[in-house]
């Protein structure tokens, strides 16, 4: 764990902004549409490896990944889960 005897160390929490050809993909899984799970899988750790680095640009101690391989808390719930509906 890293820790400060000097100053309060930043963080944040949360989701973070994710690049646009992420989007498209969650939203086009998110309609039903057939989506390439490899390339979701490739563009979200690329979003990740992208706001980690950002954050470290930024002076941030404690860095996070933004949520990025999360398209939304529900949906992600609805896919790991099954009896949900709605």
């Amino acid at each position: 764990m890293k820790r400060s005897d000097t100053r309060i160390l930043t963080t944040h929490a949360g989701s973070l902004p994710r690049p646009a050809a992420l989007t498209r993909l969650y939203a086009e899984r998110a309609s039903g549409a057939a989506v390439d799970e490899a390339a979701m899988a490739a563009e979200g750790r690329a979003a990740v490896a992208a706001v980690v680095a950002r954050q470290r640009e930024c002076g941030v101690d404690i860095v996070g990944n933004g949520e990025q391989q999360r398209e939304s808390f529900v949906l992600y719930l609805r896919h790991r889960l099954g009896g949900l509906g709605g």
